[in-house]
């Protein structure tokens, strides 16, 4: 009976936590659209904060949900999207989920700025590393291994222009154009990755800018 207790007395409190996160979020939601004529989000964003930009987790946006972009992004549209390592989490199918509902709560001048780990990358440690069931922190739980291809595939045929920032190519040579401009900031890069520091580029990310074309484009 007493163990009962305490399973009721925990599902209860966990299901209290949840909704009092929610609704701080949201209160957190009011008073950033009401301080930025620019909506910038930041998608599974875990603790990470940058200036200007609202930062979401799946407790607050499950990127599938119309529901959970129409609370946030009725009135308020979407201007710029940053996704560091997040899409190598989902499905494809959760990926297009995802793009159809940037799509119908987004301003018409989106820009989305995806980095992942690169598939391309010459080093065959990274690979082992970051590649679905590798070695690396979270990679048990990787979907795919994107290569600058196989990314911009998913997200042209629907009004996307690919702008690459930093990525490898099929012959294995590295490409980086990052910097730390409006599009949003992504630590795991060439310039900001201290496994970097050498000159060498051992930890990089395929980035991504996908900038939404005007429909009579």
């Amino acid at each position: 009976m007493f163990i009962m207790y305490k399973k009721i007395k925990s599902i209860i409190y966990n299901r209290l936590a949840v909704h009092i996160l929610s609704f701080w979020i949201y209160l957190k939601w009011q008073v950033y659209k009401t301080k930025h004529s620019s909506i910038n989000i930041i998608l599974g964003a875990g603790e990470t904060k940058y200036s200007g930009w609202f930062s979401t987790n799946i407790n607050s946006i499950d990127v599938t949900k119309e529901k959970d972009f129409e609370r946030f992004f009725c009135h308020k549209r979407i201007d710029k999207v940053l996704a560091e390592h997040v899409l190598e989490h989902l499905t494809e199918e959760q990926i297009l989920l995802m793009i159809k509902n940037l799509l119908k709560y987004s301003n018409n001048e989106l820009t989305v700025r995806i980095a992942v780990p690169d598939g391309f990358h010459a080093h065959s440690d990274y690979i082992n590393m970051v590649k679905p069931g590798g070695y690396g922190c979270g990679s048990d739980d990787h979907k795919h291994l994107f290569n600058y291809q196989s990314l911009s595939n998913i997200f042209v045929p629907y009004r996307f222009a690919a702008e690459l920032i930093e990525y490898w190519d099929e012959g294995k040579q590295f490409h980086s154009n990052y910097k730390n401009d409006d599009n949003g900031f992504v630590s795991r890069t060439f310039l900001h990755d201290e496994r970097n520091f050498d000159g060498i580029p051992h930890y990089t990310s395929l980035i991504i800018d996908f900038i939404l074309r005007k429909k009579d484009e």
